[in-house]
């Protein structure tokens, strides 16, 4: 469905079954045959030849957890990239960075979070009206670097229903691991035809409490480092969005503008002061970044005759961003900038056996960095796409494909121009056969061109504490994919079940080339050389590792099942429990592995609800991670205990909800294995948080 015409049913079909709390979404799918997905069908429900999972407001609320990837982590077959309490991307089947498209009401967020894994998402979610993740090959309807996935980010900037009178909804929170401090609040006025909508949402954290030290393995003496036991030093979070949107609605559909401020500040994890002496070693460490992004939109959907179509809809928007790196002594270091626009235009049609959407999506997008670590040159990237999505449904089965024609041009001033045209397409079939029965296929083949990091780095990238080396003669990626989908929605019992296979040609992988890079400042020398032992190394040099991007062939295979039953009845409570699996495993097929794949997690929870009370508890366990990369080192399971507690004062469907949710209440030490910091810095500990939402 397209997102800009979202039915009531459709709404509540997103919801899973009662009040959500910690990690909910990972219970199976919803009892309702039809929920909302990120995509160009209008009607695309459970029934997706993909897995899709939809986050309500209030399971936003209840996910929110820092950084979109961080909030996200808790849904089926998604990680965290988790680079602090700022900085997080998601995961989606093992595929992060720029495989995994981050959308904001259908359109790209332009800002640098692919950049780097310190770069924080510009929309974390905090204002989010709903989330839609979209588990598989997404690239037909957003380009090659949709194959892992889709995570769309919709608000209620432009207001897409009429208004009367004043309407709006707020929350507030507070959490005790961080001392934090959540706020948000929408209003929307109507006036007849028009609709006004204003937002606020704002969040405050300290640095968060851990269960013991931060480092894994730490060669300095405790009475040096006591900061670092029991808090994670330098984790804190600022975060502020505003947002003002009109809109001019009537039977035919609507149409709308809305602008939108973003602010954010957090401290960089692992950016000490260089000399580690008796005059610094007093002072605080002021390594952060600070972003800001100003963001204008326009979209509307709009019912029309036009032969065979009988909707129209487009959603544009153009975005300055720009972010500054400061070093552990306040100075400014690197800055980034990200300026552009996307756009993308999309006609529906809709027979009794035959749906489907062809659409058009543009976007120019300048991105530069200033500074001692900026490791790219400034580079142009523009993107022309066009595709076509067809269902043909018989009822007891039907079909499913489309294609997309895309074309990728780079210009960097330093390397010159890459052109790429791809062609992806996909084709599937499903089965109904029996009530509350579904099984699907797909067979799909994606083309990504490479992007301009891959293509043009070159430098020391402090982020990641590797000297990054890109290949301006990369080919296309090349994905061959195999989905199975089966789902069971009976009263009392659900189920779903999803299998991938992935297979990529010249997959593009950041490794190790074997050689290191060093950097002697005060000679004002670099060089590269066989190993951080050569002797033709200045003494007190800076000594870097060398990765490079790289093609090999490689394989995913994984999957996510999920079960929920209703359990019984008892004195007006309804007792339930639910199973989620999740887990990926990904190959090089000369030998090897892809650094940073997630490992596999198990949810088991057990849930009571009432008209007005809703209670959880529950277990994550994530497994031990020995399925190494090159340089990785194993990273230990580890199993959190969460619980949570929502009282309706007024009632299902009523205007109030409190809640108090508790996280890791066993204060266990967890580490991230497709962070980055994973031996830097653990998951917080124990968190009890309290919410307060309404709407009115």
């Amino acid at each position: 469905m397209s997102l800009h015409h979202v039915s009531a049913r459709a709404l509540m079909a997103a919801a899973l079954i009662g009040t959500p709390s910690l990690a909910r979404a990972q219970s199976a799918p919803q009892v309702e045959p039809e929920i909302v997905v990120t995509a160009p069908l209008e009607g695309a429900s459970i029934e997706s030849l993909q897995g899709a999972t939809v986050l309500r407001r209030d399971e936003v609320i209840e996910n929110l957890n820092g950084g979109l990837g961080n909030s996200l982590d808790a849904l089926p077959g998604v990680a965290t990239s988790f680079f602090g309490a700022g900085a997080s991307r998601p995961i989606i089947r093992g595929l992060g960075e720029d495989r995994v498209r981050v959308l904001q009401n259908g359109v790209g967020a332009i800002d640098a979070s692919t950049a780097s894994p310190d770069h924080a998402v510009s929309s974390d979610g905090l204002d989010a009206e709903r989330i839609e993740v979209l588990r598989g090959a997404a690239a037909l309807a957003y380009g090659g670097n949709a194959v892992g996935g889709v995570v769309n980010i919709i608000d209620n900037s432009i207001p897409r229903r009429a208004i009367e009178g004043v309407e709006g909804q707020a929350m507030a929170a507070f959490s005790t691991v961080d001392e934090g401090r959540q706020g948000q609040l929408s209003l929307g006025v109507g006036a007849g035809p028009f609709a006004l909508h204003f937002g606020i949402a704002q969040r405050e954290t300290e640095p968060y409490e851990i269960p013991g030290a931060a480092a894994l393995h730490n060669e300095i003496e405790e009475d040096e480092h006591e900061e670092s036991e029991g808090v994670a030093p330098n984790t804190w979070t600022d975060y502020s969005a505003y947002d003002v949107g009109a809109s001019y609605v009537g039977s035919w559909g609507f149409v709308g503008l809305a602008a939108k401020r973003t602010e954010g500040e957090y401290g960089l994890v692992g950016h000490e002061h260089e000399e580690e002496d008796e005059e610094h070693e007093d002072e605080p460490n002021l390594a952060r970044i600070a972003y800001e992004q100003t963001r204008y939109e326009a979209r509307g959907d709009f019912r029309v005759n036009w032969g065979a179509f009988d909707r129209l809809d487009f959603a544009a928007q153009q975005s300055d961003y720009q972010h500054t790196e400061f070093e552990s002594d306040g100075a400014a270091g690197a800055s980034f900038f990200s300026d552009g626009w996307e756009g993308r235009l999309e006609a529906h049609h809709r027979g009794e056996l035959l749906q489907g959407a062809v659409g058009l999506q543009l976007s120019d997008v300048d991105f530069s960095a200033e500074g001692e670590e900026a490791f790219i040159a400034p580079v142009n990237t523009r993107d022309l796409g066009a595709f076509v999505v067809e269902r043909l449904d018989f009822g007891r089965w039907g079909l499913e494909g489309g294609a997309r024609i895309e074309r990728r041009e780079l210009v960097s001033e330093r390397f010159g121009a890459r052109e790429f045209d791809s062609l992806s397409g996909s084709a599937g079939v499903f089965l109904r056969p029996a009530e509350d029965w579904f099984f699907g296929a797909t067979l799909a083949r994606t083309e990504r061109a490479p992007t301009a990091f891959e293509l043009f780095s070159d430098g020391p990238h402090l982020a990641t504490r590797n000297y990054e080396l890109g290949d301006p003669s990369l080919d296309q990626e090349i994905a061959t994919s195999l989905e199975f989908s089966s789902r069971y929605q009976g009263d009392r019992v659900q189920v779903e079940m999803n299998l991938f296979a992935i297979d990529f040609a010249d997959y593009i992988a950041l490794v190790d080339r074997g050689d290191v890079f060093w950097l002697d400042e005060e000679s004002e020398t670099s060089g590269f050389a066989a190993s951080e032992d050569d002797p033709a190394i200045p003494e007190g040099a800076e000594v870097l590792p060398v990765f490079h991007f790289a093609e090999q062939d490689a394989s995913f295979l994984g999957g996510e099942l999920s079960v929920r039953a209703k359990l019984f009845e008892l004195a007006g409570f309804s007792f339930s429990s639910d199973a989620a699996l999740d887990l990926v495993n990904a190959s090089f097929d000369a030998g090897s592995r892809p650094p940073r794949i997630p490992p596999r997690t198990l949810t088991v929870g057990v849930e009571v609800e009432s008209d007005y009370w809703t209670a959880r508890l529950e277990a994550v366990d994530t497994a031990k991670q020995d399925r190494l990369a090159a340089l990785e080192t194993v990273t230990d399971g580890f199993t959190f205990v969460n619980a949570g507690l929502a009282w309706r004062p007024e009632g299902e469907g009523g205007p109030w909800t409190i809640s108090l949710n508790g996280r890791n209440l066993t204060d266990e030490e967890g580490r991230v294995h497709s962070s980055f910091l994973k031996n830097e810095l653990p998951l917080p500990g124990r968190n009890v948080r309290l919410t307060l939402s309404a709407t009115f």
